[in-house]
């Protein structure tokens, strides 16, 4: 793994999160195979179907607009330290609003129940705060058990169903 190039990472005990940026991220999209060659991992995240590509296409456009406030909405990677891995990925979905924003994630299936994303959620909370987020909200499908117990470990605490379920904690 290549620390010197992973500007504004997050380090925990396990993990290393690492934002895309402008450059980075237009390396990713246009060959893979180079990002890795460049910053010594190993995409093994989420599944690249067509919905996270074009994702991460419009992602590449919305950090070159908002550079200033991109580390508010931007994808953190989750690399996994004792093997290089890229695992999954976290971020807050848009920039804060009156202190308040959402946060996502995933990871790739292999890679649950180690403890890997309450580990991440837990820096990228602590990070968040650090930075002037007052509140942040997550939500779930009913069904995911897992991603609400990622949630319940990191103190969040459940206000509300509609389609989702939704989560809240304040920081």
């Amino acid at each position: 793994m290549n620390m010197e190039k992973m500007t504004d990472s997050i380090e925990t005990q396990r993990l290393v999160l690492f934002p895309y940026t402008k450059e980075n991220l237009s390396l990713f999209n246009s060959d893979i195979a180079a990002f890795e060659r460049e910053y010594g991992v190993i995409y093994q995240g989420e599944e690249l179907d067509y919905l996270l590509t074009d994702f991460l296409k419009r992602l590449e456009k919305e950090i070159e607009e908002d550079e200033k406030n991109y580390l508010f909405f931007t994808e953190f990677l989750l690399v996994l330290k004792e093997t290089d891995r890229i695992i999954g990925s976290i971020d807050y979905k848009y920039a804060p609003k009156d202190g308040v924003t959402e946060v996502g994630y995933g990871m790739n299936k292999s890679y649950e129940g180690h403890g890997y994303m309450t580990e991440a959620l837990t820096a990228f909370l602590k990070f968040g705060r650090e930075r002037g987020i007052k509140t942040v909200r997550a939500d779930t499908l009913a069904d995911n058990i897992k991603s609400q117990n990622v949630l319940k470990r990191c103190g969040f605490r459940f206000l509300y169903e509609d389609k989702n379920l939704w989560w809240e904690i304040n920081l």
